[in-house]
């Protein structure tokens, strides 16, 4: 008597336990009380680059004409797959928001992620930067003629870093080097979460090279710790005169990052229609702040802007989309892609991996418990049976986890094939509670590797 009371108070308090979980996660404020809590910015690089800058300057305007706090999260890793499906793949209710970057445009050609500029709703667009060649102050290279010679007779000899393998300054400098004639991997590429942290590598004498924009470079340019041999403009920047371009240098090569603010697709339009009305007044410097405007404080940190709203921006993301992925395809990067396994997979196989052993107990379990009476035929045939349906569960996963989210998804599987087993549905439960959650937070939130959160942001 006594275990079963204690067996119905434990299936009570599983169930109370998942109807707060579905609970808290369906709650959302209404559309016309938006906002009445904080909003997250996520940016998906280090603190110290462009794109940092520029998220924590759009985060301090959108506090003040919103009226709530608005924080920036610095979502790193995965070659800015994290940030990326963190923000975009948010729950689409105006309460994240998303700084993207020219990798929102080259990732899926990487076979890293499924996400596209299509998961996006762009809303401004901010900086639009050329890529520029940095190296240490005493580095005996002054010009880029200096650099192209010694790689060709000194290929993978230089060390250069400036963002994540395949990020947009890592397609700049391999481009150029391709461009010259050379392999894509002649100057060996040092990944690094940004400009900031690649800066202070260069600095300290970690590498040889730093590719990213000038105004990244600013504060280390300006103190005369690094020197700037070029910048992919097709023209002098205004604000840094003194630097030559490569056409100038007899190099016709000129490519350009940039970043800006989206939400998530399915955001409710009246939302969307509010944040963009709202950085349109930004960017055009109706709002002032601290005496002075949006515009005013990106000019002195020195970032290269370029305002495009709305449809204009999501024509130039579109455009931008295949100019990269042309060059993404081609045969002089088809070395940057990492065609095959994306971050997605490894947290499924850990799902499915307890669900294995938990099967394999179980069998082993009823083997043993009726071996007297089973024969090894039913044994081998039962196996049989386990085994599809552990494949069916990962099939369910690949076909489902993108839409429903991790959680639902690996949480129903593994609650299903625990019960077909033989566990007692409460106690399905109850593991499946503890598991996946678990899971989650070790990827998620330690691991930082993104999941898919589907339509409950889950």
């Amino acid at each position: 008597m006594n275990q079963r009371v204690f067996l119905s108070k434990t299936v009570r308090l599983t169930l109370l336990l998942l109807s707060m979980l579905l609970w808290g996660g369906c709650s959302t404020s209404t559309v016309e009380n938006y906002p009445d809590r904080p909003i997250s910015i996520i940016c998906p690089w280090s603190v110290g680059g462009a794109t940092d800058r520029t998220s924590r300057q759009v985060a301090v305007f959108l506090e003040q004409e919103l009226g709530v706090p608005v924080n920036v999260i610095n979502a790193t890793g995965g070659r800015g797959v994290t940030g990326h499906s963190r923000g975009l793949k948010a729950r689409p209710d105006g309460y994240t928001l998303a700084v993207i970057t020219g990798e929102l445009n080259m990732l899926h050609w990487q076979d890293l992620t499924s996400l596209t500029h299509q998961d996006a709703i762009p809303i401004m667009s901010l900086v639009d930067g050329a890529a520029a060649v940095f190296v240490q102050n005493d580095s005996p290279f002054q010009s880029m003629q200096e650099i192209q010679k010694y790689v060709k007779q000194n290929p993978g000899k230089l060390t250069a870093t400036g963002t994540a393998s395949g990020g947009i300054w890592h397609l700049a400098l391999a481009g150029w080097l391709d461009f010259s004639g050379l392999k894509a991997d002649d100057i060996k590429w040092i990944p690094m979460n940004g400009a900031g942290p690649s800066l202070q590598e260069l600095a300290s004498g970690g590498v040889d090279l730093v590719c990213c924009s000038l105004p990244e470079a600013k504060t280390l340019y300006e103190s005369g710790q690094v020197r700037c041999l070029g910048v992919m403009a097709e023209e002098p920047l205004p604000e840094f005169k003194e630097v030559p371009t490569f056409i100038s240098q007899g190099m016709n090569w000129n490519i350009s990052g940039w970043n800006g603010l989206a939400l998530p697709r399915d955001t409710p339009q009246p939302i969307v229609d509010k944040i963009s009305n709202i950085m349109k007044k930004i960017t055009s410097g109706e709002v002032v702040l601290q005496k002075k405007t949006f515009p005013e404080f990106m000019q002195a940190a020195g970032l290269s802007t370029r305002y495009r709203a709305d449809k204009e921006f999501a024509s130039f993301l579109k455009s931008n989309d295949q100019t990269l992925g042309k060059l993404l395809t081609s045969d002089a990067f088809s070395q940057m892609s990492s065609r095959g396994t994306g971050p997605l997979v490894f947290p499924g196989l850990l799902a499915i991996a307890i669900c294995v052993i938990v099967v394999c107990l179980s069998v082993q379990k009823k083997v043993h418990a009726l071996a007297p009476e089973v024969s090894s035929d039913t044994v081998t045939s039962q196996g049989i049976v386990n085994a599809a349906l552990v494949l069916s569960g990962i099939v369910a996963y690949l076909l489902f986890a993108e839409k429903v989210g991790f959680v639902l998804t690996a949480g129903a599987i593994l609650f299903l094939l625990l019960w077909k087993f033989g566990t007692r549905w409460w106690m399905s439960a109850l593991i499946t509670a503890l598991f996946i959650p678990g899971i989650y937070t070790l990827f998620a939130q330690l691991l930082r590797v993104p999941l898919p959160r589907g339509f409950l942001g889950w």
